[in-house]
């Protein structure tokens, strides 16, 4: 035996630690998390009944900072939800524009919606200086 020969012996510690490793937990949660917030912005149009048109070539972007503006079949439009005039949703987009000047705007316009709402929207989009971006669905 080597260690009798040398007049020593070998300790070896047999004990597991006991830590927790939590990476793959903060990975988890931080997927849950986008997963949340997309969500989120899908069922805000769920909500308001709005069926967006359908496109074939269509992406998902990731907004850091996004307004979400509703247009029903009936030309009513919402914005975060709540019914508004043109001229509040103005007031609301010119607001927004002087807190961040790179907020982008979600529009979620029904597919049976009339045309001139939605045009009005992006007017009032255009006029305070903000992004405009389409939500449609893919078609099957």
């Amino acid at each position: 035996d080597l260690r009798a020969k040398e007049g020593m012996s070998l300790i070896i510690s047999r004990r597991r630690r006991n830590d927790i490793n939590v990476v793959p937990l903060i990975d988890v949660m931080v997927v849950l998390v986008f997963f949340l917030l997309l969500a989120g912005r899908f069922e805000e149009a769920r909500t308001l009944s709005i069926i967006p048109p359908a496109a074939e070539a269509s992406g998902v972007s990731e907004h850091s900072a996004s307004v979400v503006i509703g247009v029903d079949r009936q030309g009513k439009i919402f914005l975060e939800g709540q019914e508004v005039t043109r001229a509040n949703l103005e007031k609301s987009l010119a607001a927004k524009a002087a807190q961040n000047p790179n907020t982008e705007v979600l529009i979620v316009a029904d597919e049976r919606s009339l045309t001139g709402a939605a045009v009005g929207v992006l007017d009032a989009v255009a006029k305070v200086g903000l992004r405009p971006r389409l939500l449609t669905r893919t078609t099957p």
